[in-house]
């Protein structure tokens, strides 16, 4: 059995933080904040600390997907005029469609779509940054699998009816919409943090595995959330380090809760690089609002869980 901190852990994590701080940091040396894209951690996360690939999906679909989805995000936000509400759901809604159209189970492309559309991103640097830091992340899982700390991904396609898809795209779109509609104009956006609608597609698909453990997955997400608010309070805000440094604690944290917990769970490791993101206003409250958007999706999933038999779509 593994133990808890292996060498094929250590080796994994250090791929996944040496990823996330050279993001961070280089976002620092250019003054650019669009290149931290906090997907990359549950890129990260899925590709690294798992020997095998949690996603049903190959390297060429994984680029593709988030750099259309980053492409599509930025667009809605520089041509659709419209409440922010209201793009936000646009961007969720073409997010599930690309997801379904794209044959995968990879729904960090849901994130790509959301966060620039959440926080108003006009910049193609973000586009720059998704692509670039996916194909940085594709390149290492191939080395991985070279040094043998990872399996060998075998591709592979999901195949959902759209009479299994549309019902469960409905619900979700619901949930979403109705959840974002209170959250964005009461200044909670984060309650509807991307890395929370990713964790709430997963969780109301089929065969969930966080779902079988719900309140792991709530503790999970939400210190994670909690350890990269508190790294940059501490170190940012406290001691005037650079953001780099509460990028290297806050991804070690992850992976040693990520490892405690025994559960893989992506978007818990994007919301401790999205506290790096987020204005310094919202930073003490991050958590909080993260704690309340995925414990309402936890329980939207249990409910449609009960309402489908647990045989819901991807």
């Amino acid at each position: 059995m593994e133990t808890l901190f292996g060498r094929r852990v250590l080796r994994a994590s250090a791929f996944m933080m040496a990823v996330v701080v050279l993001m961070v940091g280089v976002a620092e040396f250019f003054c650019e904040r669009e290149i931290i894209f906090p997907e990359v951690a549950a890129l990260c996360a899925g590709c690294f600390l798992s020997p095998r690939l949690v996603w049903t999906t190959g390297y060429v679909r994984m680029v593709l997907c988030v750099s259309l989805c980053a492409v599509l995000g930025v667009l809605i936000v520089r041509f659709v005029p419209a409440p922010v509400p209201v793009q936000f759901a646009a961007a969720v809604l073409l997010g599930q469609l690309v997801l379904f159209a794209s044959r995968t189970t990879f729904a960090p492309l849901v994130s790509a779509i959301a966060l620039p559309v959440l926080i108003q991103t006009r910049s193609f640097v973000y586009v720059a940054a998704a692509f670039f830091l996916t194909v940085l992340v594709v390149v290492l899982r191939a080395v991985a699998v070279r040094l043998g700390i990872a399996e060998a991904v075998k591709g592979g396609s999901v195949s959902v009816p759209v009479r299994e898809f549309v019902p469960v795209l409905v619900f979700r779109m619901a949930v979403v919409c109705a959840l974002s509609a209170f959250a964005i104009p009461a200044g909670l956006k984060f309650i509807v943090a991307p890395p929370l609608v990713v964790a709430f597609t997963e969780l109301s698909g089929r065969g969930s595995r966080a779902m079988s453990r719900p309140f792991s997955a709530v503790a999970l997400i939400t210190l994670c959330a909690l350890s990269g608010s508190l790294c940059r309070l501490a170190f940012c805000a406290g001691l005037g380090l650079p953001l780099s440094s509460a990028a290297f604690v806050s991804s070690a944290a992850s992976i040693a809760l990520v490892r405690l917990f025994g559960m893989v769970f992506p978007p818990a490791a994007a919301l401790c690089v999205l506290a790096l993101l987020i204005p310094a206003e919202s930073v003490a409250f991050f958590p909080l609002q993260v704690f309340a958007g995925i414990t309402v999706f936890v329980l939207a999933s249990a409910l449609w869980r009960k309402m489908t038999g647990g045989k819901s779509a991807s």
